[in-house]
């Protein structure tokens, strides 16, 4: 089912076979071709594969719309009257310090997702705290029990999203992008219909549904391959540097949007349609294998809608709250969204705890967005209207200057973003793959290979057959014969093992080929 998306592009696309045999130009007298309806077929059998493909996909996957949806209830509609600032500070600094604390236990609690004690741990502290969270709210209004609620549900949801990373760094990048994609989109229609629910239904979902994101996550998990799931590992600062860059463009961003724009505004039109807009155009891009779109896409589209979306928050602008709000949650999600594929594809190909590296990535992520908020919140109150305006000005250039700093450095998904791997590490032969896949880099890096090209030639460096990189970068077998026929033509081999000698001259080489030589053309 996967295939006939590429094969559909596949013969008018790239292996020019659609157009050998009895064509156009053919010179055989035949009738003129309806180029035109040929395409609008064409385009209508790949829109009902992308839907058949899309309604394939086990909504377990997409549990990371559930907690999204979930955050919701408590922050955006104002069903919780006396919920504040404050309190939405006190619940990410209760993320932060719980993503830091299994970040630096992850030797000890990986893997997080079947760690019963964990498990049972994130449950009763999603659920305990928001059931405080309600009681407190509609019945004692202390103050006190609420606080101790949003820290519980906090560090809950700390672990739960840290579970959620052990999920997508077992997954190759494109499953990531369309799955993570894909749960935005189901937290967007969730809230939507929350939006219209009185505040006893929205106190029913807010205790319910953490419960289900967290059974979402262990059944997705039990349905991955054994070999995919993320394994224990050794002192993670023994085996690799932390990467570096990517945090530190998505701090830089955090505190500039913190700073923009309070926690507690009113979900709106604009927000859900500036979401909506990006989720739809990885989901697309992805399904419709396009030429334009790879997941650099997303890091070229995501910094420059921040920056908009930062200006907009100026005074001078205010009356376009829609445009503001659409521009922000776009530009926002698309950073997100790029940090999960970075950081995931980071735990694939070097076998890094997703537990260590996305716990210290939340937990700075989290203070960071704490400091521009209460900066925010604070700074009106301490400095006149014009220190103000170039405080934003000057923050909106320290955005500028780390992105520039950062993208000249790291140009897209498939760099190493400051990753380096030294002695010590990780157990069960994870290092030596990982030291495959930075030799993968260097050489897709040496000889220019595009980013789809270096995906497939990770994915043959994993053994892996034609039928599983097939179905794992969605195109057709013809698709991926000319992508491997493209990399042989770079790389200046000729057969096989030419290309496993050139990748593997510094790693342990493995007899079996995983089925490859049924795909790799032969010199």
């Amino acid at each position: 089912m996967r295939r006939v998306i590429a094969s559909e592009q596949n013969r008018s696309g790239e292996s020019g076979a659609g157009f050998s045999g009895e064509g156009v130009g053919s010179g055989r007298g035949d009738a003129p071709h309806d180029d035109s309806r040929e395409r609008e077929g064409g385009l209508l059998s790949q829109w009902r594969t992308m839907l058949k493909i899309v309604g394939s996909i086990p909504f377990a996957f997409l549990g990371v719309g559930i907690y999204r949806a979930w955050l919701a209830t408590f922050f955006r509609y104002e069903a919780f009257p006396t919920i504040g600032f404050a309190d939405y500070a006190v619940f990410e600094g209760a993320i932060a310090v719980v993503s830091f604390a299994l970040a630096f236990s992850s030797r000890r609690v990986v893997p997080l997702w079947s760690n019963r004690t964990a498990s049972i741990a994130t449950a009763v502290s999603l659920v305990g705290g928001s059931a405080l969270i309600v009681l407190d709210c509609f019945a004692l209004q202390t103050g006190a029990v609420k606080l101790a609620g949003l820290a519980l549900a906090g560090g809950g949801l700390g672990s739960l999203i840290l579970m959620w990373a052990e999920f997508y760094g077992s997954l190759n990048p494109m499953r990531v992008a369309l799955y993570h994609a894909l749960a935005i989109m189901v937290g967007c229609a969730i809230k939507w219909v929350f939006m219209g629910l009185s505040a006893p239904y929205l106190a029913f979902f807010a205790i319910v549904l953490p419960l289900v994101s967290l059974a979402q996550v262990r059944s997705s998990m039990k349905r991955l391959p054994e070999r995919d799931l993320p394994h224990k590992y050794d002192k993670a600062e023994g085996g690799a540097a932390f990467p570096w860059k990517p945090v530190l463009l998505m701090s830089a961003c955090t505190f500039a949007c913190g700073f923009g724009t309070l926690p507690m505004q009113t979900l709106g039109p604009g927000n859900t349609l500036g979401v909506l807009l990006v989720t739809a155009l990885v989901v697309i891009g992805v399904l419709s294998e396009s030429k334009w779109f790879n997941f650099d896409t997303i890091y070229q589209l995501a910094f420059p809608l921040s920056i908009i979306a930062f200006l907009f928050v100026a005074p001078s602008v205010g009356a376009n709250s829609v445009v503001m709000a659409a521009c922000y949650d776009a530009g926002y999600t698309m950073l997100s969204m790029f940090m999960m594929l970075v950081l995931s594809n980071i735990t694939y190909r070097f076998g890094i705890s997703a537990v260590w590296i996305n716990g210290i990535e939340r937990g700075i992520r989290y203070l960071v967005e704490i400091a521009g908020w209460a900066l925010s919140a604070t700074l009106p109150l301490l400095a006149s209207s014009s220190v103000v305006s170039g405080i934003y000005t000057g923050i909106a250039l320290v955005m500028i200057v780390v992105f520039v700093v950062v993208f000249f450095t790291e140009r897209g998904l498939s760099a190493k973003w400051g990753v380096s791997l030294h002695g010590g590490g990780c157990v069960d032969g994870a290092m030596s793959s990982s030291r495959l896949a930075m030799r993968v880099s260097d050489v897709s890096k040496e000889h220019n290979l595009t980013p789809r090209e270096e995906e497939v030639l990770q994915l043959l460096a994993r053994r892996e057959s034609p039928s599983q990189i097939e179905k794992n970068l969605y195109v057709a077998h013809g698709t991926l014969k000319a992508h491997i026929s493209h990399i042989y033509r770079k790389l200046g081999v000729h057969s096989r093992e030419e290309l496993f000698e050139m990748l593997e001259e510094d790693s342990p080489s493995r007899e079996d080929d995983g089925g490859v030589s049924a795909v790799l053309p032969r010199g």
